[in-house]
């Protein structure tokens, strides 16, 4: 089958990388000039790391990585929990997206710079067409291209968005130095604003981001430091070092984004099928994006092989096998998120009954036991025949 996979992240890569492996003829495209590098920090799970370890990219992920030995959850200074986080990695999200990208592409060929802008279905599968003019059939488009997908707003998105938001806005800064000079993290709590601090893997660095209930609408990062910086202040001297440096930082040592998720109905439509942040975002925050990214890509191409006539029976079950972890997952981060920042009753319920679908749809996603490293040749001399 030959297969477009548009979007060279995490869950393109991984996805790619899997159908390769079956023996179609796939092809990954993404509109940025050059892999991916840098950027804030990303969080692998247990679950994301044995399908790292399944397309033999397990050593590519450690090398940029550390474990994430605990993170602490505190009100002030009173610590309120502590969550171990035993086979947890975290590094650069640009780092490990780049360097998935790079070992998937010594089997699939990618394309950067090349921007998709149109689909057609037609009678021989479905076209694809880019901004350079061209335009090429495929069997299957894959779309992996992230929150914002143009897949997703060319095949799914008829009637209306499925954007959420829950007038949540996240303050991201980066400062030098560590908590105690270890790998700690922590939750920070405090009034209607919360604050997660992570340390980086590749420098003596550290990312705090503070997310606030500031309603719909956009919002100057730089008025709200004095706030995030108060937070850290309030839980103790731990943070003490931090506290200045982000109370100072300057706009081009800030970033602000909206709380958001992707609650698509449909993930997929005629040869078209989307994974990842495309189908099911669940925001940076949650942790989740490379379990959910890597482990739906898994199972679409279990599901492929086990009907490759049949792409939509295919789509069909593996959106009815991940969308449980994928609705509990989103539904717990909003959750969080909203009662750690609610303002007044009614937004301390409306939380608290998030919470409560997240437990009642709690199910992990079932990881397909497989593995997709290339067997070696048998080498050497041949037996002699008795």
């Amino acid at each position: 089958m030959k297969i477009l996979v548009v979007g060279a992240g995490i869950a393109g890569s991984g996805v790619a990388y899997m159908l390769a492996h079956d023996g179609h003829e796939v092809r990954v495209v993404d509109a940025v000039d050059e892999p991916y590098s840098g950027g804030y920090q990303i969080l692998f799970d247990r679950t994301a790391m044995r399908v790292v370890d399944q397309i033999g990219a397990l050593n590519v992920v450690s090398e940029l990585s550390t474990p994430t030995a605990t993170i602490t959850v505190a009100r002030g200074e009173k610590i309120l929990a502590t969550i171990r986080t035993e086979g947890y990695r975290s590094a650069r999200r640009g780092d490990l997206v780049g360097a998935i990208a790079r070992h998937a592409a010594t089997r699939v060929p990618f394309e950067y710079g090349r921007e998709l802008t149109g689909i057609e279905h037609t009678l021989a599968g479905v076209r694809a067409h880019f901004a350079d003019g061209e335009s090429e059939t495929f069997d299957l488009i894959i779309g992996a291209d992230g929150l914002n997908s143009t897949v997703r707003r060319l095949t799914v998105e008829v009637d209306r968005s499925p954007l959420y938001e829950n007038g949540r806005h996240n303050l991201w800064v980066n400062v030098p130095g560590r908590v105690a000079g270890t790998t700690e993290a922590a939750i920070l709590l405090g009034d209607r604003v919360g604050a997660q601090v992570f340390p980086y893997t590749d420098r003596d660095e550290t990312l705090v981001l503070t997310s606030f209930n500031l309603g719909h609408g956009r919002h100057d990062g730089t008025a709200l430091l004095p706030r995030a910086a108060d937070l850290l202040a309030s839980a103790g001297p731990r943070f003490a070092p931090f506290v200045e440096h982000v109370r100072s930082a300057v706009p081009d040592q800030i970033r602000m984004t909206k709380f958001a998720q992707i609650r698509a109905s449909q993930w997929h439509a005629p040869n078209v099928v989307l994974v990842g942040d495309a189908a099911h975002c669940i925001d940076p925050l949650s942790g989740a994006g490379a379990h959910g990214g890597l482990v739906g890509g898994a199972i679409f191409a279990e599901e492929l092989r086990r009907t490759p006539a049949d792409i939509a029976g295919a789509a069909r079950r593996y959106t009815r096998r991940l969308r449980p972890f994928v609705r509990s997952a989103q539904l717990l981060t909003a959750g969080i998120v909203q009662r750690a920042t609610a303002h007044g009753i009614p937004q301390r319920l409306s939380a608290d009954f998030s919470l409560l679908g997240a437990a009642l749809a709690t199910r992990p996603a079932d990881v397909p036991q497989r593995s997709y490293i290339p067997r070696r040749p048998v080498t050497g001399r041949p037996r002699r025949q008795r």
